[in-house]
């Protein structure tokens, strides 16, 4: 394993299926906190929720999101404390590929990539049993 910064342009390139998407999750919510303010009634977004009666795995994103623009950041973490670990890493790497221009590159062997799926997805397993169990 092998961590080098690599040079990069200081602004990153956001695809535009991915401004898209966050665009119309954004619209989405704003939309559901609306008519949650104005009618009192309780807006339930996530399909899968819906269908199964489990939270999913990104489940708590909206409300830790919701509770970040109030200023609670424990709050949001604890709403899917994956999520928001993973945001708040992103920006980190973000503002120093924007302050620095470079960004952190890890060169990984066959088997140490084989390990790091794994352990992506024990974190993304064990987020979810927590979520059911806590947040559910």
């Amino acid at each position: 394993m092998r961590l080098r910064m690599a040079k990069v342009r200081r602004r990153p390139d956001w695809p535009l299926w991915a401004v898209a998407i966050v665009s119309a999750w954004l619209a989405l919510v704003a939309g559901a906190v609306l008519l949650i303010r104005y009618t009192g009634t309780a807006v339930e977004l996530c399909i899968f929720r819906r269908l199964t009666g489990l939270p999913c795995p990104t489940c708590g994103a909206t409300r830790g999101v919701l509770e970040l623009l109030a200023a609670r950041p424990v709050s949001a973490w604890l709403h899917n404390p994956l999520l928001f670990t993973v945001l708040g890493l992103w920006m980190v790497l973000v503002g120093v590929r924007i302050l620095t221009g470079r960004s952190p590159r890890l060169n990984l062997t066959r088997p140490q990539k084989a390990l790091a799926w794994a352990a992506v997805a024990a974190a993304v397993a064990a987020n979810w049993l927590y979520l059911i169990l806590h947040v559910g």
